[in-house]
Order: C-alpha cells, then structure tokens, then sequence
C-alpha cells in the first residue's frame, strides 16, 4: 500500500487564505503549521515538513488534503512537483474520524489536520487525479460550460415567472418560449402592449422571417387576441418588458458562451487519442465525450471499469444489519456532470434504433416495468463500455457491447 511505504505523513486542511498542516515522523507528531496560501507560505510549508521528517525524500513522504472546494489545488500541484506524493481525504471521512477518535466538539484547522494525518496513514484517501495539460483543459472547459449552463437556466426560470405577470398567455402560443421564434418575438415585443402598438406590418415580417414562412398572418391574430385578453399585472408593464429585455439578453448571452465553450471543447479533443474513438459509440459526440474523459482523465490509469463506475458515482451499494437487508443502489458519490452524461446516453441509447434497446426491454420486463432502475442499469453499460473503448483505443463495434444489436443501429448524437 501506498501509506506504509511511506517513511512520513503530512495531514492538510485546505482554506481559502491558509493551510494548516501536521506531520507524522517516526509514529510522533509535529506541532500544528499554518501558512498563508501564498508562495512564501508554501515554501514555508516545504521547509516545516523537511524539517519534522528529516531523513525522509519528498518521494517517502504522502501528503493527505483534505480539499475544501477549489482550496488545495495550488498546493496540491506545489508539493508533486517537489517529488511528494499527493493524496485527497474526504471531508466526510475526516468529520467522523475527529468526533469518534480524538472526541472533540470544537472544529479548528489543527484538530482537522491531526484527524487528516491520522487516516492518511491509516490508508483511508482516494489518489488525487494529476492530469495531463489536455485532459485538464477538456476537465475545466467542462466545469465552465455547467457553471454557464446554471445560469442559463436560471435566466429561463426568472424569464418564466416575468411572463407569468406580464405576458401569461405567451407560453400557451409556442411549445417553449426558448426557442427561435418565439425568443426573437420577445426581443421584439416584449409584453402584449408592444405587440398591441407596432404596426401589422412589421410584426409579421420579424414572425415570417425568424419562422422562416412557417408562421404568418393567423399566428399574429392568434397574438393579438392573447394580447387584447391578456391577464397581466395591471400598472407594471413597463417595469416587467424592461426587466424581461435585460434576462433574454443574459440568456442570449449565456447561448453565445456556452457555444464558444463547446467549440474550444472540440479543438482540446483533437488533441486527446481516445476521444476519435470514443466518438464511434452510437449516441457519443463531442460533448459527451470531453465530460467522459474530463472527469476520468488518462482512461489508461485506471486498472478496470469498476473504479470509473466509482468515479461516476455509479457503483452499488447496500445498507444491510442483521435481519435487515437492504436494496442495492447507486452511491452518488463521484461526478455528477460524468454520472448525468452516463444516463443521457443512456436514454439515447434505449430508443427504438439504439444500442441498448434490447437489454433496457429485457430489464424492465425482469423489474416489473420500472423504467428508471433499467436506465440507471444501461449507463453503467455505456460507461464500461466507454471505458473500454478509450483504454484499448480502438473503434466501437457492435459485439464487444452486450446486448448488441446490428452495426447499422445509431442514435442521435449529442
């Protein structure tokens, strides 16, 4: 094991302006060491270990993290390239080690760092992924393309509730008011009054042309009847049309973002060799593809898929005491942007035409026609079956897949 090869062990908890740190050297602990995360803080830190490990090289020493967010990574990457071996500490781990063994109610950063030394020797950590340059720019293009992502989402939510007061007969016209036409005839006319004022003319050549034809002259009757009838807030129109202009144009904004992500996402994959191949499994795209390697990084370092499935969070477990026998589920502890992408392959996968239709029909029938429980089963499937195709580097086919079906099965990419 990686913790008794070590001569010493480092216990890190990670803050936003400072670390605190306690070494174990010949079964003795060092006093606590704070240092402000700065480069003088770090070096500091590097001279503290030296110091309380003496005879012990950068590479016998395991440093354990307990990672608070985004805190520790810097210094994370610091300490590996000075030849120590970094480990992460769960948080979880480390609050119930410190309140059943060293029996303290108070949290301090010193009593957290004794507890993190305490199971970082013991071998309680996960490795903590040093990714290669492309895989870590596909991992942070990822994160920023979610974090847009719950923007945009957000601006849709407070766009929905704004047209609930100015405009509630809007959504009732068009299937989502996120789409094309009925977006650009908001940016347009923003409220019934808007389309009550502005001449025939004209609202039906913005309608024809973000349309493209398809919508005309009984479309703009069906508006001006909604807008004639409408049961907005009476005395805010003004108020409400200004603040839903501001939100669709965050919205539009968000869209434009999210594309620029994405196209910088397929010009990093053309540098990553598994992503070519991982783009032959039916239903895998760009997208999918730079989340899947994103999260996992080199899939060669992984010894088999059911560590990925860890990662994911789709591996299974079970609560069971005595008599007591538990259901197995999944544990939902790993990334949730990988385990999402899993199952929406997932539901790609089990349509009609799909690569997994037959097993997704073949489960449901075993757990009496529960779908969700099949699905979740499937994005296991494809997540092995990703795995295995980036490792051996080699085109999807279809007999290396369970339940495979014919070589001209597709589905819709994303």
């Amino acid at each position: 094991m990686l913790a008794r090869r070590a001569r010493a062990w480092v216990g890190v908890d990670a803050g936003k302006f400072s670390h605190s740190l306690v070494v174990r050297y010949e079964l003795e602990d060092s006093k606590p060491c704070t240092v402000p995360t700065s480069r003088e803080g770090f070096e500091t830190a590097v001279r503290f270990i030296q110091q309380a490990a003496p005879v012990a090289a950068p590479g016998e020493v395991l440093v354990g993290i307990e990672f608070a967010g985004s805190y520790g990574f810097t210094f994370a990457h610091f300490l590996s390239q000075r030849g120590f071996q970094v480990v992460s500490v769960l948080p979880l781990h480390t609050k119930r080690w410190k309140d059943v063994v060293h029996r303290q109610s108070l949290k301090t950063d010193a009593a957290d760092a004794l507890g993190i030394v305490d199971l970082t020797a013991q071998g309680h950590f996960v490795g903590f992924p040093f990714l290669k340059p492309e895989y870590a720019r596909l991992r942070t293009l990822v994160a920023g393309r979610e974090r847009l992502s719950v923007l945009r989402r957000r601006a849709i939510t407070q766009s929905r509730s704004l047209l609930q007061l100015l405009f509630p007969e809007y959504e009732a016209l068009f299937r989502s008011f996120t789409k094309k036409t009925p977006f650009g005839l908001l940016r347009a006319f923003p409220g019934p009054q808007a389309l009550l004022d502005a001449p025939k003319r004209r609202v039906l050549k913005v309608l024809g042309e973000l349309s493209r034809g398809q919508h005309g002259v009984e479309m703009y009757d069906r508006l001006l009847a909604a807008a004639r009838g409408t049961l907005a807030l009476p005395g805010l129109a003004d108020e409400l049309a200004r603040e839903l202009q501001l939100t669709l144009a965050r919205l539009e904004l968000y869209d434009q973002q999210i594309t620029t992500v994405e196209a910088a996402m397929v010009e990093v994959l053309r540098e990553v060799p598994e992503a070519a191949f991982l783009q032959t499994i039916p239903g895998v795209g760009p997208l999918t593809a730079a989340i899947f390697l994103g999260s996992v990084g080199d899939p060669r370092a992984y010894a088999s898929s059911k560590e990925i499935l860890k990662v994911a969070g789709l591996s299974l477990v079970e609560r069971s005491s005595g008599i007591l026998k538990g259901r197995q589920r999944i544990s939902k502890r790993g990334r949730p942007l990988l385990r999402q992408a899993a199952y929406m392959l997932a539901v790609r996968s089990v349509r009609v035409d799909g690569i997994y239709r037959a097993k997704f029909e073949r489960l449901v029938a075993q757990n009496g026609g529960r779908k969700i429980p099949a699905l979740v089963a499937v994005s296991r499937s494809a997540l092995k079956a990703m795995h295995q195709v980036a490792r051996e580097r080699r085109p999807w086919v279809p007999d290396r897949v369970p339940d495979g079906v014919p070589a001209g099965a597709a589905a819709r990419v994303r």
